[in-house]
């Protein structure tokens, strides 16, 4: 479980874009009851909307002063939404196992996880009985889950033998000629990424 991270995509957005997404948010807001006091309130983000659509329209056959006044307009709608988000995101990771439903039920984004893949998966015997060497090609910061199992169709067989910040992991006490199933994966503080294919070997 991780929290969520809530983001606003608004900056790099035409203000009829920016328009069109706050009043989806409102919408989304609009009696959700996981959000029961929006601060800032609905309204006040409604008000604001309003504005931005009149300076905006105002802006096009305007001058100087009127496009002036449209940033403006744009900068508070912005500004407003931004401390909506810091409220949706505290309430939202109140319960981290409901937290990115909640959020998403905000009509904001989330921030996607950049996780890295563990690659170049390999096992092999190391020389000494029931001993095998595993290792992966760890790319970045990540840290490096281990797995093993006997039977890899049970996904409740599967248990870790190893948390590291290595690239590789001995694996020792195992039974010579019984067969064993490994898998690997990288995670970041953003999150864990997918298990690699598995890898079964014979343990000398």
């Amino acid at each position: 479980m991780k929290k969520s991270v809530v983001v606003l995509k608004f900056s790099k957005l035409p203000i009829p874009q920016k328009i069109a997404k706050a009043r989806s948010i409102v919408l989304a807001l609009t009696g959700n009851a996981n959000f029961i006091s929006p601060t800032p309130s609905l309204t006040v983000i409604t008000t604001l909307i309003n504005d931005l659509e009149i300076a905006y329209l105002a802006a096009q056959n305007g001058g100087t002063d009127d496009t002036a006044n449209m940033h403006t307009k744009e900068f508070l709608l912005e500004s407003s939404l931004k401390l909506l988000l810091a409220y949706i995101e505290s309430i939202a990771n109140a319960n981290l196992l409901t937290a990115e439903t909640v959020a998403l039920s905000s009509g904001f984004d989330l921030k996607s996880p950049t996780v890295r893949g563990a690659k170049g998966f390999s096992v092999k015997p190391t020389g000494n009985p029931g001993e095998v060497k595993l290792s992966t090609n760890r790319t970045g910061r990540a840290s490096v889950l281990w797995q093993m199992s006997k039977d890899p169709l049970d996904a409740l067989g599967w248990s870790t033998i190893g948390h590291t910040s290595l690239a590789s992991f001995i694996k020792d006490g195992l039974i010579s000629g019984v067969r064993y199933y490994f898998r690997v994966s990288s995670a970041t503080k953003d999150g864990q990424d997918h298990w690699s294919d598995v890898i079964n070997t014979i343990v000398l």
